[in-house]
């Protein structure tokens, strides 16, 4: 039952004998045993064989879903959350009611909750929900969803399911079995959101695209985003993330993608996962469990991606750089000492983009900086097309790309006369050496420039040289002016140091505070170029904030 969902092919449902636990079976797995006990009532059968086609609908003939798919059916209130009556809560989550309440959608958060509402009150190793069920009940909360009986004397509504977590899994998996579009699943080691951002761009507004806002990419926020989608949308974009072996799985398991997408593998979040093959393994969970007709969006540049294990059946499309043989291909037509407006502070970000299976071809311009950019549009590209999109469509309308807050988003600060290079929301090594050839670009046309790092965190026993690669990486660069924060690039620092006299003038802090106050005034001396990067613990964008609003 490790698979069992509507529309896998060929599903076998077996009576369960009473020795078995329903911990053995996974929340989807309920959900779809559930609704065969509805299409087909309480039979007493020793087996019950159904076959779900996944026919034109799912198939690579998805070029024309988009466009002519009807509108799924589930109710949201006036807060855009899927409803669900009380006893909808008690079936999908297997759960024990206490108190009757009144339909409503489900929130996690007593700060944003609205009358009408049911809480679900999760909990972690460092939280407790239920602790918030009185705030929610203030609100004017319809229930509350917990795993503990209601306290005494409640008022609202109370269902108690055995597991929070799994309560809000089974939840969206039991939207993304109603939903008749075409699911997009994108994870990768750097790039997710911006090819989540590019995509959603290039899809356009007549597919009601619905897509992962902030960083909800994880085993609680992929399901919050399901249970926000409009029942008018066509196409759901979702970014999926992961820190150990089994996360995307899990994720793939509720979301149930029908375009799979990784875009690189490369060193991050190695704590969970050992080195980067672990993070490649973990990474391929993605098309582990594709079926025939789903499509596989492959990066054409990484070995490690083309690698992965395609199930038979599927399509795979690849993107990828000039000669790389890609289904799309991107190729630079600007160069980074090219005199074309010269009064900006980075060469114009041009390239050009080819569908080699239709044959179309189309010049793009970003107002964004970064080398990256071209790859992410290139995958972004092949999504749109296999949903049946034109590339010259989906191109032009890329082009009014703009970066996320964090992610190399360009700011300037008239007072001080400089520019600042906003790619603080994360950091791997990957991610930093693509932030330093952006940096370069400024430096190549003659700007003042300046690296501010905090460390990336999660790299596990290979911290330290990772550390040093990148630092070394930095100093080959020829930056104006470098300053560190964290224990790790301080290390690295004074390795550094013993080999290479640049590394001694390398400006040291411990955190974000501390190396704001020892490099502030170098950092802001007018014509600068600012680039401020770390991983998300380290908060530099605390340094940010000073160098955009001061």
């Amino acid at each position: 039952l490790d698979d069992c969902h509507p529309g896998r092919g060929g599903v076998v449902v077996r009576a369960l004998r009473p020795a078995m636990t329903t911990n053995a079976v996974p929340p989807t797995a309920s959900v779809f045993c559930r609704e065969l006990r509805h299409t087909f009532g309480r039979r007493r059968t020793s087996r019950a064989c159904v076959h779900f086609r996944r026919g034109r609908h799912l198939g690579w003939e998805r070029r024309s879903h988009v466009a002519c798919c009807s509108e799924s059916s589930w109710e949201v209130d006036e807060t855009g959350g899927v409803v669900f009556t009380v006893n909808e809560l008690v079936a999908v989550t297997f759960g024990e009611l206490f108190h009757q309440g009144s339909p409503g959608s489900v929130c996690t958060d007593t700060r944003v909750v609205r009358p009408g509402q049911w809480f679900l009150a999760l909990s972690g190793d460092t939280f407790d929900g239920d602790e918030f069920a009185h705030d929610a009940l203030s609100a004017g909360c319809a229930g509350v969803v917990s795993c503990r009986p209601p306290p005494e004397n409640w008022t609202a509504g109370w269902v108690r399911v055995e597991d929070t977590t799994h309560a809000l899994q089974s939840l969206a998996s039991i939207v993304r079995n109603k939903f008749k579009g075409v699911v997009v699943g994108i994870t990768g080691s750097v790039g997710k959101t911006t090819v989540r951002e590019l995509c959603a761009l290039a899809l356009g507004d007549e597919t009601h695209s619905h897509v992962t806002k902030s960083n909800f990419n994880n085993h609680i926020g992929v399901p919050l985003t399901i249970l926000k989608a409009p029942p008018d949308a066509k196409v759901w974009v979702l970014e999926m993330g992961m820190s150990a072996p089994g996360e995307i799985a899990t994720l793939v398991s509720i979301a149930r993608p029908t375009i799979r997408v990784v875009t690189n593998v490369a060193p991050a979040h190695l704590n969970g996962v050992r080195d980067v093959d672990g993070v490649a393994a973990a990474k391929a969970e993605m098309f582990a469990n594709a079926v025939p007709g789903d499509v596989c969006v492959l990066n054409a540049d990484d070995h490690r991606v083309m690698a992965m294990r395609i199930p038979t059946g599927c399509v795979c499309v690849s993107f990828g750089g000039v000669g790389s043989g890609a289904d799309v291909m991107f190729e630079t037509t600007q160069n980074a000492g090219d005199d074309d407006g010269e009064d900006e502070v980075f060469a114009p970000n041009e390239f050009r983009l080819r569908d080699k299976k239709n044959a179309e071809t189309i010049n793009v311009s970003l107002s964004q900086p970064g080398a990256h950019l071209a790859q992410c549009t290139a995958c972004a590209s092949a999504i749109a097309v296999v949903t049946g999109m034109p590339l010259t469509r989906a191109g032009a309308r890329m082009e009014s790309f703009t970066s996320p807050n964090g992610r190399s988003r360009v700011s300037r600060n008239a007072k001080f006369g400089i520019t600042v290079l906003d790619d603080a929301y994360n950091a791997s090594p990957k991610s930093v050496a693509s932030a330093f050839a952006t940096l370069r670009n400024a430096k190549d046309r003659g700007h003042r420039t300046v690296a501010l790092l905090g460390d990336m965190l999660e790299l596990g026993s290979a911290s330290h040289g990772l550390h040093v690669e990148t630092l070394t990486l930095c100093l080959d660069a020829r930056f104006d002016v470098v300053g560190v924060a964290g224990e790790a690039f301080s290390a690295a620092a004074t390795t550094l140091a013993a080999t290479r006299p640049d590394a001694a003038v390398v400006v040291v802090a411990t955190d974000a505070e501390a190396l704001w106050e020892n490099i502030c005034v170098p950092a802001t001396a007018t014509g600068s170029v600012v680039l401020v990067k770390g991983s998300r613990g380290m908060g530099m964008e605390r340094i940010v904030r000073r160098l955009v609003e001061e």
